[in-house]
């Protein structure tokens, strides 16, 4: 008996074994047929057959305190206008070149299509959904094309000239709280700040909700938010799938920091759960409900709730993390270049006078805001590598064959360091964009808000937003960079100056 039951474990571990065996080879012989799809592209070499450059980014990361995307930006100044970089069984082929990025990501658009590896870690962090399949994250065209029509009206530039006085109002509330810091001496992270004021925003004017987080230092959703993002990067950074990862849902398998990411999004997705209730209570009671996002989202008809909470949370993120970063990036570069504040403050004097509430039409009356808000875009790319798609057909870039199904990428950075399109790139000089239109290429060398049908739905919103609160925030303080503070970049999903632009607040005594 005893001899009969060993021998059936010695017979299942073989089995065991010869599948695993079996299964490591056939992944294996895979990978070298990988390897070979893709050994006619220029690329660094792989440091490991199984890992492909993944070492050599994390070594870099490790040594140099840099961004993947900086990485990239480094292989594209040794290897040309395209390369390829593996990480782990996945090749990505990188575009640096205008009329490249035009032929795949305009004139073949539509045989793109977003990667599920990669969106699925953005929309669901540790198993646990959040964005979920919203506009950024959904990887269904048709589903994205109906969600993106439904909700494109909130975003027209008619709408968005009705919510000029609440672009004020919260504007107004983050310059009271930051005359209070004034007043205390502290410093202050300004990246911290913009977050609290370009979440209000975005709460207000798209889902009539106030947070409260520019008045309130306990206010849950910036940590919240923080702790989601950071999910997300770590997730990016682990080259395993979605699925995989949801096995940090088993308490076993979970440490507390883990812990803190998945319930920050449940506390994010109920919150977006409630507010949605309470707005359809409200439309079932035929109440008066405001005209914003929310209700356009439920009127429709069409959309679960399950949908509408991603939409909203995508919003409820997206509209904040990307402006907050982008304006902290914009203070930094104004303090950094004093000619650029002064010429600015004139503008703002002669534009307001001594009006402290922007009006539409002043919004196109100060084009030297514009264009330092332009140029910070261009040497700041928050979104730097988010143009990434799956290729559904072979088609031939350079003279490279590009094989069906890879994955395509370019990255804002390629352009916006490369001298051959700007003179002296690391300088921030906005008078580069005094007139886009003679610029060449411009849309095909600098596209912060995407290229293509996926362009972000958001950019006038942000546009608009980030005058009003510059613009005001300028009026009335002066800022002073604390020492050490650099502009170098911290990446969480979105780029964020890494050092908080820390400052020292000062009424400003003139105004």
């Amino acid at each position: 008996m005893n001899f009969g039951i060993l021998t059936f474990l010695l017979w299942l571990f073989g089995v065991i074994f010869a599948g695993f065996f079996c299964l490591l080879l056939g992944f294996m012989l895979y990978l070298h047929y990988l390897h070979q799809c893709y050994a006619h592209l220029p690329g660094p070499p792989r440091s490991s057959f199984i890992l492909g450059n993944l070492p050599d980014i994390w070594k870099y990361k490790k040594a140099t305190g840099r961004t993947f995307s900086e990485f990239v930006m480094e292989q594209r100044f040794k290897f040309g206008s395209i390369f390829v970089l593996t990480l782990f069984h996945r090749p990505m082929v990188y575009l640096a070149d205008p009329s490249y990025v035009r032929q795949v990501f305009i004139d073949n658009h539509r045989y793109l299509h977003k990667s599920s590896f990669v969106y699925d870690k953005v929309g669901f962090v540790f198993g646990e959904r959040a964005f979920g399949y919203g506009l950024v994250t959904n990887t269904d065209e048709s589903s994205w094309r109906k969600r993106r029509h439904i909700m494109n009206p909130a975003f027209h530039r008619k709408c968005l000239k009705d919510f000029m006085s609440n672009f004020n109002n919260i504007s107004t509330r983050f310059l009271v709280n930051m005359g209070k810091v004034a007043d205390s001496g502290a410093h202050v992270s300004m990246v911290e700040e913009f977050s609290k004021v370009t979440l209000e925003a975005i709460s207000q004017v798209s889902f009539n909700i106030n947070t409260n987080a520019i008045e309130d230092p306990e206010s849950p959703f910036p940590s919240a938010i923080r702790n989601y993002l950071k999910g997300v990067q770590e997730q990016l950074d682990f080259p395993l799938s979605a699925r995989f990862l949801a096995i940090f849902q088993f308490k076993l398998f979970q440490k507390d920091s883990q812990r803190v990411i998945i319930n920050s999004a449940r506390f994010l997705r109920k919150f977006a759960s409630d507010c949605i209730s309470a707005r359809q209570q409200a439309i079932d009671e035929k109440r008066d409900v405001p005209n914003d996002l929310l209700s356009l989202l439920i009127n429709d008809g069409s959309l679960t709730k399950e949908e509408i909470i991603d939409e909203f949370l995508t919003i409820f993120f997206a509209g904040q993390e990307t402006t907050a970063n982008s304006l902290a990036f914009t203070l930094y570069e104004i303090l950094s270049n004093p000619h650029v504040e002064a010429k600015l403050l004139n503008e703002i004097k002669e534009v307001l006078g001594d009006r402290e509430e922007v009006e539409f039409e002043d919004l196109a009356k100060l084009k030297f805001t514009g264009q330092v808000l332009e140029e910070s875009l261009r040497k700041h790319p928050i979104t730097a590598g988010a143009l990434s798609r799956i290729l559904e057909k072979e088609i031939t870039v350079g003279g490279y064959h590009i094989p069906k199904g890879s994955v395509i990428s370019s990255n804002n950075l390629f352009f916006a360091m490369d001298p051959k399109i700007w003179k002296d790139p690391e300088i921030f000089d906005p008078e580069r964009f005094v007139d886009p239109a003679s610029i060449p290429n411009l849309s095909m060398t600098h596209f912060p808000f995407s290229v293509g049908p996926r362009n972000c739905i958001g950019q006038t919103f942000a546009k608009f937003q980030s005058k009003v609160i510059l613009v005001k925030l300028l009026q009335k303080f002066q800022f002073k960079l604390l020492p050490n503070q650099t502009d170098r970049m911290l990446q969480k999903m979105t780029t964020k100056p890494r050092d908080g632009v820390v400052c020292k607040v000062n009424n400003r005594k003139n105004h």
